[in-house]
């Protein structure tokens, strides 16, 4: 598939997170992204399936350096601060955030999450 890109450096490219995307979904749009000219930041719990992700998108682009992977589980908050803060200071900027991710957990109505934290 052949890159389409508007954009004349990294400075200037467009920016895209993508939670979830070693595989499935995710993976396939981070591809869509990178295809599109977009620097693209990919995140997944396994790394292995991750760097196999960025290396399948990266062979896809003429410019493999405009992908990142950043392994970790994003239902830990310091694990999302990371993200985005290395995200940013590899790229300096983040236009797109696709959170692909699925976290499970404890499910509970709207009703009952808004009571928790004092919403009526």
């Amino acid at each position: 598939m052949q890159e389409k890109s508007n954009f004349s450096s990294n400075n200037e490219r467009r920016v895209a997170v993508v939670t979830g995307s070693s595989k499935g979904i995710g993976k396939a749009i981070a591809l869509e992204f990178a295809n599109a000219g977009y620097s693209v930041v990919i995140n997944a719990r396994n790394e292995e399936e991750l760097k196999q992700a960025a290396k399948d998108i990266s062979n896809s682009i003429e410019d493999a350096g405009r992908i990142v992977s950043i392994p970790g589980d994003i239902s830990q908050e310091p694990v999302c601060i990371s993200l985005i803060e290395s995200a940013v200071k590899q790229f300096g900027r983040i236009d797109v955030l696709v959170n692909n991710a699925g976290i499970g957990g404890e499910s509970k109505k709207i009703y009952e999450l808004q009571k928790k934290i004092g919403m009526k």
